[in-house]
């Protein structure tokens, strides 16, 4: 096997503890008392559109290595700012601070849109066309 590509270890285990993460957002959504279906909509639309075009771009543009290593990057730098915000949030005010379980689902539904967008809707002629 390739060192570059993962064991089938190593994706089960990222499957199982992305999954398991999937199921903690809907217990946690399941058991809220209102459901926060309209922040959950709010988070899955804002997430569209924000990361919608982007990965359009993404894909259309770059070479899928220097997309793997964007996409590494893109991540720490999320890591980083969720950190931050939420000890700016913390040290300030609690109440500003957006998480809970609309905000999960939201988020998880927006990315689920964006990939399934990405991969089926946008026409292969448009991703070469170089739009």
């Amino acid at each position: 096997m390739s060192p570059d590509k993962p064991s089938r270890r190593q994706r089960l285990g990222s499957y199982v503890a992305i999954g398991l993460f999937c199921v903690f957002g809907v217990v946690q959504f399941a058991a809220a008392d209102p459901r926060p279906w309209g922040v959950a909509a709010g988070w899955a639309v804002a997430t569209v559109i924000v990361f919608g075009p982007l990965a359009w771009l993404a894909r259309d543009r770059l070479p899928p290595d220097r997309l793997e290593t964007l996409t590494y990057v893109a991540f720490g730098g999320g890591i980083l700012l969720a950190s931050l915000l939420l000890g700016i949030s913390l040290a300030f005010e609690p109440a500003l601070f957006p998480y809970g379980p609309g905000v999960l689902v939201g988020v998880a539904l927006g990315t689920l849109l964006v990939l399934l967008a990405e991969r089926t809707v946008v026409p292969e002629r448009l991703r070469s066309a170089g739009i």
